[in-house]
């Protein structure tokens, strides 16, 4: 299967019937693709990509924390599969004998590439169905800059 190099946009909120909920928008030559996640881990990705650490080490900051000290590192992270409104998402993991590629939610994936430099790829046909141009993005109103 084919992938895409994606990178991060920004943690945002988005309109829905029941009101407003944090997204993070992945970007890729001027097209954006949104993935609607919970509250924590848009403040995980948000402070990831400011560059904020907490005081005690977060969940993200932990599971970066156990890999590394276990001699494993982040190879990728992956997007590949979306069925019925749900992301799926693998997230590869490798040490000295090879690599895994580990069942996990994008939003963690996301908030764990963020923090260790990981890449994060889409699955081309998953990108091209859900994407959209960037300036004909609706309903995204405030970027979570207060996070």
């Amino acid at each position: 299967m084919e992938s895409l190099l994606v990178d991060v946009k920004g943690v945002y909120l988005g309109k829905t019937p029941q009101g407003g909920a944090p997204l993070v928008l992945l970007q890729r030559n001027g097209r954006v693709m949104p993935i609607y996640i919970g509250l924590p881990e848009a403040i995980a990705i948000s402070s990831a990509l400011k560059g904020q650490t907490a005081p005690r080490p977060m969940t993200h900051d932990l599971i970066v924390s156990i890999i590394d000290s276990l001699g494993c590192t982040i190879e990728r992270v992956y997007i590949d599969d979306f069925y019925d409104g749900v992301y799926y998402a693998k997230l590869t993991v490798a040490d000295r004998d090879g690599s895994k590629d580990l069942d996990a939610r994008p939003s963690d994936c996301i908030a764990i590439a963020l923090r260790t430099g990981t890449a994060i790829y889409v699955r081309d046909e998953i990108f091209d169905e859900v994407s959209m141009d960037e300036k004909s993005l609706k309903d995204v109103d405030t970027m979570w800059s207060s996070l």
